[in-house]
């Protein structure tokens, strides 16, 4: 959410919590973002890196005077560093310290860092002597004695989502235990948050030093000297990094990194404003792959505004989608000077040029009226919705205190009246919240009822939002370019960096459908139009359908006075329902529920009445082309780039499936052999190669990438064997 201001006050826990200005527009309103929605945790950086590139809203921390309990094995955390913190905050609070042991993984392992031994600080045999002359080095006590106290935390990804779970937990120390008050922070875990980090520079830009600034903290946070997660030599290393950062002339390197990029590759495409000295304003770019993307896919935007340079004090946005596989994909991105509405109504312009003059038919935010006002000047035509995800965050910050004891019983009710379709229901039940809980004043519900139109369902009916709205799919500035942007990218550096993610996403994205189009579809009813639309739609599509399928067999249809329309409800529920056009001769089906103009597939109540008349295939028209398998990003016609790729990809699939038994195995080697020697014996020159188009990359050639096999855990060093056995000449491919 973009901000003009931030107040830090000090949370009920201790917490130096972010704040940010209240959609209400009271100046002594904030929102409490700290623990925000999973898919917007970012990572903290190092102290001794440079000033941090981090998201606007505070990752979920511990306070390191709150007495937590002990882990256990299958706690979950949303990431390694929460992990440590956690584990760091257990220890000092019982008189040691960890560090970072041994780690599993790599940065070119499909998982990265997959697993993490945390362990206590005398982990380890004693450190030998730095110099063999005795008499120079003081007679200290060595701090290592073997202990075996730790916590081993692994990676598991479910449905795109990483999850570190603790998979050992060992606390049984064999030395005495410090004074909690006398444990000390190691450096593997100094750390300061990109909430101190805004601080400590607002702190000295109004001239406070460093001993102050270090004062100020601890107040506001509520600790005792020194208790603090990081040293005043911390905050210095950090302010003298802040220093060194040239802003204004690495504007202009940026600019001349975009010239550069232009010159390579003429389809990339960026536009910039300049100030009355000369100096960077704006900058918005986007590539030819993002750009035929948005053609196809463009039909509904996530514009996340949610990121900020600090370092550079500029806040950072992106246009990401979602393709007809569930991939999220990129559009655009833009860097602005401040966060004034007439720099957002920039970036939308400058993003309609970017996409030859096309515009989204629907937009999703996070909660802001800047936004709001920019997007209804300049996109007249596009409707503006706000996710459910980011109405449940603001929740506990508007409600929680004055509902006290009762706000887990709004929650519900809340949640329970965002499912309501009809907008009778919807009022109804908005009168019935009110009164229950006596907020007829509060100025923030009086806010959520004016902006009913952005994020209830039924004002939303007719929308097309790709399932995006509701169903929790995960759209993410930080989930995009995670491990491509971090705390030690530059400005100069950005534009390449984040066109080495959307090559790199691309190719991923090209390789996971692959794989998926090699998937077994399991069938549930055996319905026709369920076996029809299978061969059509991709595998997130149908799945979306098959659900709609699933649950249109507990709906009872029943004829009405009007020819050709149904009323169609559940067959418990002796009231309600929807209203369900069919006209066979026409293919024609209108449900009074806008579920297909929403979600782009037949809904449950038109697949009822479908059936019911005896509709074996899925009409033309409600397969849109959109989520149709042959919608695809990466034609198959783009030339050698392509054909290598999607051999590399099966290759991928056949290693993890044969490597699996020795029978597998055996069947594999003799037929590729053949194969191989089949391949060797056709013409080594393409016909058609004339006439084959490269598709145009971000930047010169494609990344290659090669997922690892997934189903050999338990037994890697025979996986690794029956790999070894591939013939040479296949190497290539692997």
């Amino acid at each position: 959410m973009l901000q003009t201001s931030e107040r830090m006050p000090t949370s009920s826990n201790g917490n130096l919590a972010r704040k940010q200005p209240c959609p209400c527009g009271e100046d002594a309103c904030d929102i409490d973002i700290e623990g925000n929605e999973e898919h917007h945790t970012p990572t903290q950086a190092s102290v001794n890196s440079e000033p941090n590139f981090v998201l606007n809203r505070t990752p979920p921390s511990v306070d390191s005077s709150l007495v937590v309990p002990p882990p256990y094995v299958g706690q979950s955390f949303q990431s390694d560093d929460e992990a440590l913190e956690y584990y760091a905050t257990f220890a000092r609070n019982n008189g040691f310290s960890v560090r970072r042991e041994r780690s599993k993984g790599n940065p070119e392992h499909p998982m990265g860092v997959y697993k993490r031994e945390l362990v206590c600080h005398r982990a380890g045999p004693p450190l030998p002597r730095k110099t063999e002359d005795v008499k120079r080095q003081r007679n200290r006590k060595a701090s290592r004695c073997k202990c075996e106290a730790q916590m081993v935390i692994k990676k598991n990804v479910t449905s795109g989502v990483a999850r570190w779970s603790v998979v050992n937990f060992n606390n049984v120390h064999n030395h005495e235990l410090m004074d909690s008050n006398d444990v000390r922070y190691p450096p593997s875990y100094k750390n300061i948050s990109g909430v101190d980090r805004d601080r400590i520079l607002a702190l000295a830009k109004n001239g406070c030093s460093e001993s102050v600034i270090m004062r100020a903290l601890e107040m506001e946070k509520g600790v005792r000297q020194g208790q603090l997660a990081f040293t005043e030599r911390d905050m210095r290393n950090f302010l003298q990094a802040s220093k060194s950062i040239n802003r204004e002339g690495e504007g202009s390197e940026l600019l001349k990194v975009c010239r550069s990029v232009k010159e390579k590759n003429p389809d990339f495409r960026y536009e910039y404003t300049l100030d009355e000295n000369n100096k960077l304003e704006h900058v918005a770019w986007s590539y030819v792959t993002s750009i035929r993307a948005f053609k196809m896919f463009g039909d509904v935007v996530v514009f996340d505004t949610s990121y900020h340079l600090n370092a550079y004090d500029r806040p950072v946005a992106a246009w990401l989608g979602i393709d007809n596989h569930g991939h999220t994909i990129f559009f655009g991105c833009v860097i602005l000077l401040d966060e004034k509405p007439e720099s957002i109504s920039w970036a939308i312009q400058a993003f309609v040029r970017l996409m030859d003059g096309n515009t989204p038919q629907t937009i999703l935010t996070d909660i802001d009226m800047r936004l709001k006002d920019a997007i209804f000047n300049e996109l007249p035509n596009t409707k503006h919705a706000y996710p459910m995800v980011h109405l449940m965050s603001k929740l506990p910050s508007w409600f929680s205190t004055p509902l006290d004891s009762q706000y887990d019983r709004f929650k519900l009710a809340f949640e329970k009246l965002y499912e309501f379709e009809s907008v009778e229901e919807f009022e109804h039940g908005w009168v019935e919240i009110v009164n229950e809980f006596a907020l007829g004043f509060d100025r923030h519900i009086n806010l959520l009822y004016s902006l009913r139109n952005c994020w209830a369902l039924p004002y939303l009916q007719g929308w097309f939002f790709g399932g995006l709205l509701t169903n929790g799919h995960s759209i993410s500035f930080k989930s995009f370019f995670k491990g491509f942007l971090d705390s030690q990218t530059r400005l100069k550096d950005f534009v390449e960096q984040v066109g080495v993610a959307v090559d790199f996403q691309n190719q991923a994205e090209e390789e996971a459908t692959t794989r998926q189009n090699q998937k077994d579809i399991v069938m549930k009813t055996f319905m026709p139009i369920e076996e029809h639309a299978s061969t059509i739609l991709t595998h997130y599509a149908f799945e979306m359908f098959q659900k709609e399928i699933m649950a249109s067999t507990e709906l009872a249809v029943y004829e009405t006075t009007a020819p050709q329309n149904y009323l169609v409800r559940h067959y418990l529920k002796p009231e309600g329902g929807c209203i369900v056009c069919c006209v066979p001769s026409d293919e024609e089906l209108q449900c009074s529920c806008k579920g297909f103009e929403s979600l782009g597939i037949l809904c449950k109540h038109t697949v009822r009445v479908l059936s019911l008349k005896n509709g074996f295939l899925v009409p033309e028209r409600y397969l849109l082309t959109r989520w149709r398998r042959d919608s695809s990003l990466f034609p198959k016609s783009n030339g050698q780039k392509y054909r290598s790729q999607a051999l590399r990809s099966l290759a991928s699939i056949i290693i993890q499936e044969s490597a699996v038994t020795k029978d597998r195995f055996d069947y594999v080697e003799w037929h590729l052999s053949r194969l191989l020697n089949h391949v060797r014996g056709m013409p080594s020159v393409d016909e058609a190669a004339a006439s084959d188009l490269e598709v145009s990359s971000s930047f010169g050639d494609p990344v290659d990438i090669v997922t690892a096999p997934s189903i050999t855990r338990g037994r890697p060093r025979k996986a690794r064997a029956a790999l070894n056995k591939v013939p040479k000449e296949m190497q290539g491919l692997i």
